[in-house]
This record gives C-alpha cells, structure tokens and sequence, in this order.
C-alpha cells in the first residue's frame, strides 16, 4: 500500500572512503539536500566505535533530489 507522503530513496553514490564521504556529504549539505548513509558490511555500529567503516558506505538521497545531486556531483568530477 503506498501513501501519497511516502518517499523513493535512491541510492546516489556508493563510497569507499571517510575523505569521499565527508566530501559528498559537504556538497550535499551546502545544497539543501538531505541525505541518508547506509554503512556497508556486517558491522554497521563501526562507524559509531571507530569513526568510519571499513566496508565503504550508500549515499540515499529522495528521488525529488536525485537528479539534482547527481548533477552537482557530476560537475565537480564525482559523479
């Protein structure tokens, strides 16, 4: 059953690296874009204890901002 408020989360990028992320999440955020990260791995409290994963992480924005995120990454070369 899908309600008229529900939102699509699309995955925009898959990161690998703590340096990726922060720089993905700075566009994100200097845009207005709400964001959701998705740890990789069969640990994903590690972010938590150590700071970071290991397994790399999905960056989930609403399909609403998709193409608009996807472009700006795009313009800077990460897309």
């Amino acid at each position: 059953m899908n309600n008229k408020d529900d939102i699509n989360i699309l995955k925009l990028k898959r990161v690998s690296n703590e340096i990726v992320l922060g720089m993905v999440k700075g566009i994100l955020d200097d845009n207005d874009i709400p964001y959701i990260i998705k740890d990789k791995g069969p640990v994903g409290y590690s972010r938590v204890i150590t700071g970071g994963s290991h397994f790399g992480a999905d960056i989930m924005v609403a399909e609403a901002d998709f193409q608009k995120a996807k472009d700006l990454l795009e313009s800077i070369g990460m897309g």
